[in-house]
């Protein structure tokens, strides 16, 4: 007897004839009786724009390394196959499954006879709200990792077993599993190499220098030492960092890129790490150069304030060092006060200037137009689409896949956060003049 795959998407909006995509499906295996029988999910690369990343917390660091759905569509229809397709509000769940279907160009209809809809049920064995937290709540079903395909496959497969046992004899099941039965898909064989990617998968890599070789004949996990650097142009990679760490993170596009131009410039992990400290130190001496010009020449900064500034110890953690790499950098920078020339230069600011073409892009956190009216009223203009003349993309997250944040990477346009965007914004009014940037710290200044 056929039993049931219960299905759930987590989409990056309501209507894939608009444009929308899946990022993540789940499917929960059920036997005939109800009991689970096994579970899958995968994030599913979008390859635009997440949409409302409130809702769903889908990461584009993430999706960055899942598959896209022609990809986990053989699998996915093999666990359909010969089961009744369950969902709650099945309606949306198989308009989104159609459409992706279709465009991976695959021969595999979904007959609307062979799948039940557990909110359609919710009529006829419950009473009150339709939606699933409110059914599961009802029937003393656990409903944990909402909004997450996983945990709503979970909590609908659990109502799916409810119904099961109080309405056994209820003659839906009996035409779903017939409609079920006689369906034949000739899919496709399954791409080899093809795994599920969860989320936190970006988190799970570890740090993005392990993308790095190490340097001939250092020894595994012992820190590196600070040694000379190999006579190697770095010009390009600190241009790099510098544009990446604007928003104070550095995206997973920014991370490919930046080991890309290490290679190029036949890097090592050592090297990059030296480059690292070494940016460090000249963060430590912009902003220790800042509070010396706030301050009378008695009241210099011992750099108390500089080591315990969070936001060097956030772009310390981005860069792969730790608490004392960042002291070690503003012991090096107060010595820089009174002698050596910094290793790595304070850089100008990035500063916007009147005029300039800010582009938005995702779901954010305030309304399109209400950051537009800020982008107006600070000199700037806000533009519908990327182009060699933008300035800027602010992003809902600076990891996006949108066309937009797509081509503004190919350009070379700094994409950003809308924290980030918010103190370009606030310092519009200072003067440009003895600004830096070497990420200056001054810049971040929330």
């Amino acid at each position: 007897m056929p039993g049931f795959a219960v299905v759930d998407l987590e989409t990056t909006g309501f209507s894939p004839r608009l444009g929308d995509r899946v990022a993540e499906v789940a499917v929960v295996l059920v036997d005939a009786a109800g009991q689970v029988e096994d579970e899958w999910s995968t994030l599913v690369n979008p390859e635009r724009d997440l949409g409302p990343q409130h809702v769903h917390g889908i990461a584009a660091a993430d999706v960055a390394l899942a598959p896209t759905f022609d990809r986990v569509a053989p699998a996915l229809l093999r666990l359909l196959a010969g089961r009744v397709l369950v969902a709650h509000n099945a309606a949306f769940d198989t308009r989104f499954l159609r459409a992706e279907i279709g465009r991976a160009g695959i021969a595999a209809a979904i007959d609307p006879v062979a799948c039940l809809c557990t909110q359609q049920l919710a009529s006829r064995y419950l009473t009150g709200s339709r939606a699933l937290a409110a059914c599961c709540a009802a029937v003393g079903v656990v409903h944990d990792g909402v909004h997450s395909a996983l945990g709503d496959a979970r909590a609908t497969a659990g109502l799916l077993g409810y119904y099961l046992d109080v309405a056994a004899d209820d003659e839906c099941w009996d035409v779903a599993r017939a409609a079920a039965d006689g369906v034949r898909w000739s899919l496709p064989a399954a791409l080899p190499g093809v795994e599920p990617v969860l989320r936190g998968a970006s988190r799970a890599h570890g740090h993005w220098l392990a993308g790095l070789d190490e340097a001939p004949g250092a020894r595994a996990g012992a820190a590196p030492a600070r040694t000379e650097r190999p006579d190697v142009d770095t010009a390009t990679y600190l241009r790099l960092l510098d544009a990446a760490l604007l928003d104070r993170y550095v995206s997973h596009s920014e991370r490919a890129a930046l080991l890309a131009e290490a290679r190029r410039a036949g890097l090592d992990r050592a090297t990059v790490e030296s480059v690292h400290r070494d940016y460090l130190t000249a963060l430590a001496r912009a902003e220790l150069d800042a509070l010396d010009g706030a301050t009378s020449a008695g009241d210099r900064d011992d750099g108390g304030s500089v080591r315990d500034d969070p936001a060097l110890h956030e772009v310390a953690g981005q860069l792969g060092l730790d608490a004392d790499d960042v002291a070690g950098a503003v012991e090096a920078a107060l010595g820089a006060r009174l002698a050596a020339e910094l290793a790595v230069a304070p850089r100008p600011a990035f500063v916007l200037a009147d005029g300039d073409e800010v582009v938005l892009t995702g779901s954010m956190s305030r309304t399109r137009e209400a950051w537009e009216r800020d982008v107006r009223a600070a000199g700037l203009s806000p533009w519908p689409y990327v182009t060699r003349r933008s300035r800027l993309v602010v992003a809902a997250d600076p990891d996006s896949l949108s066309t937009k944040a797509r081509t503004a990477r190919r350009y070379g346009i700094p994409v950003v956060t809308e924290t980030a965007f918010a103190a370009l914004l606030a310092a519009r009014g200072e003067p440009a003049s003895g600004r830096t940037s070497g990420t200056g710290v001054r810049r971040w200044a929330s």
